[in-house]
């Protein structure tokens, strides 16, 4: 499995590859998995997800009026004013589900994988 990684990891692009190393496989699939389809019917007319912000919490936008809006601990959306300077994008999450097919994995082993992997590389 870990050489199998290794080509598809190759394929992600810079910002993918550290969003790989920070959140790991299993969160990776789990928000695609999980939190984008909880927390996507909830958001406010015309706001679409962009990702995960600095602080770990998911960020949206209304793409009218650029309405910030976080998802919060009681399992809501909440108007915010704050911009955050980095946010890792919805699509690079996807992408890397995708690259590395972690539908087809399950979410108990991908922490095992992820560990062993960083362990032998140094990218």
């Amino acid at each position: 499995m870990i050489d199998e990684l290794e080509k598809k990891y190759q394929q992600l692009t810079t910002p993918q590859k550290e969003i790989f190393r920070g959140y790991g496989l299993r969160q990776i699939k789990h928000f695609v998995e999980w939190t984008l389809p909880k927390v996507e019917p909830l958001l406010p007319t015309e706001t679409e997800v962009i990702g995960v912000n600095a602080e770990g919490k998911v960020q949206a936008e209304n793409a009218k009026t650029h309405q910030l809006y976080l998802w919060i601990s009681d399992q809501q959306w909440q108007q915010t004013q704050k911009q955050t300077k980095h946010i890792d994008l919805k699509e690079d999450f996807i992408e890397i589900w995708k690259v590395l097919e972690l539908e087809k994995q399950d979410l108990i082993d991908l922490s095992h994988i992820h560990r062993d992997f960083l362990a032998g590389t140094s990218n």
